[in-house]
Parts: structure tokens; C-alpha cells; sequence
């Protein structure tokens, strides 16, 4: 049954116990005594009507009627808590996931898989509008990706979802800027602050995966308005902390009381991401149809990240031309999985509308040869699965996921064009046997091909192995509703 369900049969029972109370002070008033039977009597009724509620449920709702008909008090009492616990224990949460994007839907799927098989949750996904933005920040396109969703996902067209009657116990989001995203925005409806109008708990998953000592501890509104926000790192939930000056300037209050709010919010319960990349490692994952016949055991498949972090930072696409370049003049022993980040585009257009044309050439030129793959799919777990090392920049979440499959993983230097570094073969090789994290500004790309080139068991890899954070973030959200839950009745 709905927690709101469970709350009207406690009601119900605490109603006919003071009921029963009452009727021993006023035995000798006929008038009162006929309106406690009436309380009595309507509130059973009440009880009556959850028929499919199980046999447990009858057997005490019989005993409990017993006890009231023959005034037994203390027996009624006893009974009722037993009652109460039962309906307790019976309620069925509503868990509402609430994604704007399918390719970022990897941030709350483990969250899902672990409350769609709990026995205490009824779990729904509804893929929410949202808006691609123009160069002057208005809606230029409405959009809402509930095709693009795995299959195994039933979703729900938010639409025909009634958030506002429905009003589940928990909705868990991925999208925390409200109002304040230059490039995407969702409906207003669904701004963190009207959200959680409507539900128990507004939980904040992060869509990228925190890079200790690197990501930005930048204020997002869902961080303040959300009951929760989880991050995966003791580092990410020291560092946001200590942001709030920032947080407070950005909301209009004081410092002290947002860390206050703020300390109660951030909790470190992992990365449903990292939950993704690690499960790859035991699975067959299919490779998309264009890509048949390219991707060859005999190279060095790349998968090529190139980030917005890196675009904005150089406002140049130059080392973007001469990477795939490499590429193009050395298809005999590599072979590039180039995934810009699927926003890439829609933020040239918003903020560098000067670089729109070049790089829609880029990809043009690119898409013609025969030495990549350009991965344009919502999931970019295809990429990480088909490639045997990774390139991007450090500071992108898909780069800290990568090191999680134990392949190479060479961090890119975006304003620096490195093709030899005379690099020390026994050092690179010693290196390796440490971390498999190498930065450019010690290998280039060409150096770190060949050297997997030579050593075909790095292509493996070697799967990290964690705890699941889908189930770890599950059961903290619902021991917090349950408790509250039984609080409340107590």
C-alpha cells in the first residue's frame, strides 16, 4: 500500500483507541456515547476496505474489532500496535526517477535496478522535456528523449504522469541547474525547488563522476534544494562544504546557515556510473552496426573524448584537427571511437558560435575517412567497451570512469600538440605497472599506441572491484523515508 494509504489506516486505529477512551468518561451520556460508536464504526469501516491487504492484515483487523466490541481497552491497545507495525512494514514507496538525458541516464540506472527488485519500492522512470537553448540563452528546441532509452527501461511520458496527484516519496534527478543552464534547460515544472513540492525526498545524483582534487565545486541549485545530493568521494563532499560562501552569495543568505543545510545534504555514497563501467567487464555488449568491420584486434582502438572543459578552455579546435590527423596517417596501426560530448555542439552554438562551421566541417571531413568512428549513441559505454585505451582530458568524469576498466588511460593536454617525447621505454613500462593513468605532458599518443601495440595484454584490462552504489544509495534513501514513516506514526 502508498505510505499516504498506510497514514489514513493509523488514523484510523489511533482514532477508534481514543475513541474507546473517551466512551469510558461519558458512559452515562447517551449522546456520547452514540458518537464515539459512530467514530468507531466509521473508522472500521475504513479499515475494512484494504481487503487485498493480506491475510495478517484480517487476522488483526478481526482481533482488534473483538477488543473493541467487549470495551477491552489494554487488549485493543495491544493489538493496535501490532496492527500498526503491520501497516507499516506493508507500505510500497513511490520511487520516481526523473532523467532529462539518455545518455547521462547511467548516473541513476543502478539506483533503479536495485529499487525496481526491492519489495518496498514501486520504481518508475519518467524521462522529463527539456529545451536546447539558442546563442541568446532562449528555447530554441523542446525535446524530450524517451525513445533513446535502453529497451530493458520502461519509461513513462511525462505528459501523462501526474506528479502533482501522485506525489511520490521519492524522486531521484540528475539535472541540477534549474533556471541557470546556459545550454539545455529543463521545464520549470521540473526546477528542483517546484519538485520538491511534491515528494518526500528529492535526491541529487551528479551526472558526471567527481575527479578528486579537479572538479569544479561550482554552486547548482539542485545541491541546496534537494534533500540529498550524493557524491562519490569524502574529497567532493569536503570540497562542496567548503564552497559555501560561494553557494551563500548565489542564494542571497548567510555562509553559516547554508553550511549548516549543507552539511546534512552532501553524503558520499558512490557513483551509480562507476557501478556501470564495472559490470562491462562480465558482459557481451553488442557493437553498434556501423561500427562492423572497423573495429580490428590487429589496432590500437582509441576511444578519443573530446570535451567541452578542454574546447572552452583553448577556444580553438586546432588540437582536436591534429589528433584525428594522427589517426588518418597512421590507420595501420590505429584506429579512433571519437565521442565529442554530446553537448559539444549545442554549446558551440550557445557560446562559441564562431566554431559551429569549422566544426561541422570537421565532422563532415571525419565522417568520409576510413580511419574512425564518430560515436554519436546516448550510451558511452559502447566506447569504453570497444576500445583498447582512452584519451581525453582529466578533467572529464568519463576519464576518471575509464581507469575503473583497468585499460591504459592517457590524459590530454588540450593547448599542447605532442607527437615525440623520447620517451624512456622501462619508464613507461614501470609506470604502467602502478597506475594505468599516464599524463601527455610525459607520453604522447603516438609513444603510448605503440607501446600497447607491443603488448597486446593491456588491451584487457582489469576490472576494479567495489561495491554496488545503486544498492548502497537505495537502502540509505529508504531507511531515511522508513524511519521518517515511523516516526510519524509514533
Amino acid at each position: 500500500m502508498r505510505k499516504r494509504t498506510a497514514k489514513k489506516l493509523v488514523k484510523c486505529v489511533d482514532d477508534i483507541l481514543s475513541s474507546m477512551e473517551m466512551l469510558t468518561k461519558f458512559k452515562g451520556n447517551s449522546y456520547m456515547v452514540s458518537k464515539v460508536k459512530k467514530v468507531c464504526s466509521d473508522n472500521t469501516a475504513v479499515l475494512e476496505t484494504e481487503k487485498d491487504a493480506g491475510q495478517r492484515y484480517s487476522e488483526l483487523l478481526n482481533e482488534f474489532k473483538k477488543k473493541i466490541e467487549s470495551s477491552d481497552i489494554e487488549g485493543a491497545k495491544k493489538t493496535a500496535d501490532d496492527f500498526k507495525n503491520l501497516i507499516s512494514d506493508s507500505i510500497v514507496y513511490k520511487v520516481v526517477f526523473m532523467p532529462y538525458k539518455a545518455s547521462m541516464w547511467d548516473s541513476l540506472e543502478s539506483v533503479w535496478m536495485a529499487a525496481d527488485k526491492d519489495k518496498r519500492c514501486e520504481a518508475v522512470v519518467v524521462p522529463i522535456t527539456h529545451y536546447e537553448l539558442d546563442s541568446n540563452r532562449n528555447p530554441a528546441k523542446r525535446v524530450n528523449e524517451r525513445e533513446e532509452f535502453p529497451e530493458y527501461v520502461p519509461v513513462v511520458n511525462d505528459e501523462e504522469y501526474d506528479l502533482e496527484n501522485d506525489r511520490p516519496d521519492i524522486i531521484y534527478i540528475h539535472n541540477p541547474y534549474d533556471d541557470t543552464n546556459l545550454v539545455t534547460r529543463v521545464e520549470s515544472r521540473y526546477y528542483s525547488w517546484n519538485l520538491k513540492k511534491y515528494c518526500e525526498k528529492l535526491v541529487y545524483i551528479p551526472y558526471y563522476n567527481w575527479v578528486d582534487g579537479v572538479s569544479s565545486t561550482s554552486f547548482k541549485p539542485a545541491m541546496y534544494y534537494a534533500d540529498y545530493t550524493v557524491q562519490s568521494s569524502d574529497d567532493a563532499v569536503r570540497r562542496c562544504l567548503e564552497a559555501s560562501p560561494e553557494y551563500a552569495k548565489s542564494l542571497g543568505m548567510e555562509t553559516v546557515e547554508v553550511w549548516d543545510v549543507m552539511k546534512h545534504k552532501l553524503i558520499n555514497l558512490g557513483s551509480p556510473k562507476v557501478d556501470k563501467v564495472v559490470s562491462l567487464h562480465n558482459e557481451k555488449m553488442e557493437m553498434p552496426g556501423e561500427w562492423e568491420g572497423k573495429i580490428r584486434k590487429d589496432r590500437v582502438n582509441v576511444v578519443y573524448n573530446t570535451t567541452i572543459d578542454e574546447i572552452l578552455k583553448s577556444r580553438s579546435l586546432e588540437k582536436v584537427r591534429r589528433t584525428l590527423s594522427y589517426f588518418k596517417f597512421n590507420s595501420d596501426k590505429a584506429f579512433v571511437i571519437w565521442r565529442p560530448h554530446p553537448l559539444l555542439k549545442q554549446t558551440l552554438v550557445s557560446m562559441i558560435p564562431g566554431l559551429v562551421h569549422e566544426y561541422d566541417k570537421m565532422v563532415e571531413i571525419f565522417s568520409k575517412g576510413n580511419y574512425g568512428v564518430i560515436d554519436n549513441n546516448a550510451s558511452m559505454y559502447y566506447s569504453i567497451y570497444w576500445s583498447d585505451m582512452y584519451y581525453g582530458y582529466k578533467s572529464s568524469s568519463m576519464t576518471e570512469l575509464y581507469k575503473y576498466t583497468g585499460k591504459v588511460v592517457l590524459n590530454d593536454l588540450p593547448k599542447k600538440i605532442k607527437s615525440e617525447t623520447n620517451y624512456d621505454f622501462d619508464s613507461l613500462s614501470n609506470e604502467l605497472r602502478k597506475t594505468n593513468s599516464i599524463s601527455e605532458e610525459s607520453y604522447s599518443l603516438k609513444e603510448v599506441v605503440d607501446f600497447i601495440a607491443d603488448h597486446e595484454d593491456l588491451k584487457k584490462g582489469k576490472a576494479a572491484v567495489i561495491y554496488n552504489s545503486g544498492e548502497i544509495i537505495n537502502d540509505y534513501i529508504m531507511k531515511e523515508v522508513s524511519m521518517e514513516a515511523r516516526s510519524a506514526r509514533e
